[in-house]
């Protein structure tokens, strides 16, 4: 290392000049999950996603308020 300045015990210390660079994965996961959370929000302001629920797999006019019906 031609930066490398000498230590108080004769060795090389490290150069202090710049931090370490954070690795590319990190920098590809961090993209990937902004991108899913701004998807995801985008869907959930627009409503496209539509309603949510366990009624929402129910056959129309076979809701729970039906079935419990005292007749």
């Amino acid at each position: 290392m031609a930066n490398s300045i000498p230590g108080p015990d004769g060795g090389t210390a490290p150069d202090r000049g710049s931090p370490p660079r954070m690795p590319r994965w990190v920098k590809t996961a961090v993209i990937v999950v902004g991108v899913l959370l701004l998807l995801f929000a985008l869907i959930r302001i627009t409503g496209l996603g539509g309603e949510h629920g366990p009624g929402r797999h129910l056959p129309t006019g076979s809701g729970v308020s039906e079935q419990q019906g005292g007749a």
